[in-house]
């Protein structure tokens, strides 16, 4: 076998390595192929997604490993290619470092796909700056490799990042305030926010590196810088745990005797009812003489938070105490006026 191996010339040694690189790509398919029908039985998804992360890197260190043989077997032959041999030899470092950057979008995407309480804002944030400060650290040691210094390097990055932080001063401020959204999470994906002037309103569709995407109820996107999260109040009311009903009602004058026993009636009615929040305070009071009418206040809380629903329910208690009104042969009152005729003497 020695024998055979000296006798070859250089070519043909890379046509030996090159149908040795094919029989390995496809002996690994093979192999790839059987685990991913094992994994494929378990329970849990992270095998699949580990598998498919590392398969192209293997298959790529194959064909390295062709390349860096063949043109070691040819630089005797073409004397150009001793420098390019001492370049490929630091190839395997990216390799890996995109296989693992492989791995963390993986394992992103597990996180991702995965139930339960997973808050995927902060899944993304934190996968992108593993990968950054990952590259970085790639970065510095190949820097260290073909001998740069890695002190004057991060000394010029720290001088340049002063000046590119006063250059991009507004930039920053965004990219801050989307990583206190994260941490403080004043709100998520999916939840609908507003300021409280009512300016900026609308579901959260995505939280990013320098501005948050709303999606208005008219259905127009809103691209807000994260700063401005910084520097307003923001409402949350996808997080409220009772929605309010506050409403008044007027009767007539006429019916002002049966002013207390409607009350009466409508507060039994909310302390019976299924969807009122009896842990909250619950009021109906008579408020005010008014012009044409005598107004009660119903104020209560519902248990019920989402939109349509608590519509419904808000509008089948006011039938309800309508129901209580007429019971009482009392009237909702509605703007009246009184002319007076004057005869001529």
């Amino acid at each position: 076998m020695n024998e055979f191996l000296q006798n070859i010339s250089p070519i043909q040694m890379t046509g030996v390595l090159l149908l040795l690189a094919i029989i390995a790509h496809v002996a690994l398919g093979v192999i790839l192929k059987q685990i991913k029908k094992h994994t494929g039985g378990t329970k849990t998804q992270i095998d699949d997604h580990l598998i498919n992360a590392i398969s192209a890197p293997l298959k790529l260190l194959i064909w390295y490993g062709w390349l860096y043989f063949s043109l070691h077997e040819l630089k005797a032959e073409i004397l150009t290619l001793g420098k390019v041999v001492e370049y490929i030899d630091i190839a395997p470092i990216f390799i890996l470092t995109w296989g693992i950057l492989r791995l963390i979008s993986s394992i992103e995407s597990f996180m991702l796909e995965k139930e339960g309480n997973v808050d995927k804002d902060s899944v993304r944030l934190f996968t992108r700056l593993i990968k950054i400060l990952f590259v970085f650290a790639i970065v510095l040691g190949v820097a260290q490799y073909f001998g740069y210094s890695v002190s004057s390097i991060l000394t010029l990055g720290g001088v340049g990042g002063i000046v590119i932080g006063f250059a991009a001063k507004d930039m920053l401020a965004n990219v801050f305030g989307g990583l206190m959204i994260q941490m403080d999470k004043p709100f998520s994906t999916g939840d609908w926010i507003r300021t409280t002037d009512k300016s900026i309103e609308g579901i959260v569709e995505k939280i990013g590196w320098r501005m948050t995407r709303l999606r208005t109820f008219n259905k127009n996107p809103i691209y807000v810088p994260n700063g401005i999260f910084a520097t307003i109040p923001i409402e949350t009311p996808s997080r409220m745990t009772n929605r309010e009903i506050h409403t008044v009602i007027g009767i007539r004058y006429d019916d002002i005797a049966q002013m207390q026993s409607i009350i009466e009636k409508v507060e039994k009615m909310l302390a019976d009812h299924e969807h009122i929040a009896h842990d909250e305070p619950c009021r109906v009071y008579f408020d005010l003489f008014n012009a044409s009418s005598l107004d009660f206040v119903i104020w209560a809380f519902s248990t019920v938070t989402e939109g349509a629903e608590f519509k419904k329910i808000k509008g089948k208690i006011l039938l309800d105490v309508a129901d209580i009104i007429a019971e009482h042969g009392a009237e909702i009152a509605y703007p009246t006026q009184t002319l007076h005729i004057q005869k001529p003497a």
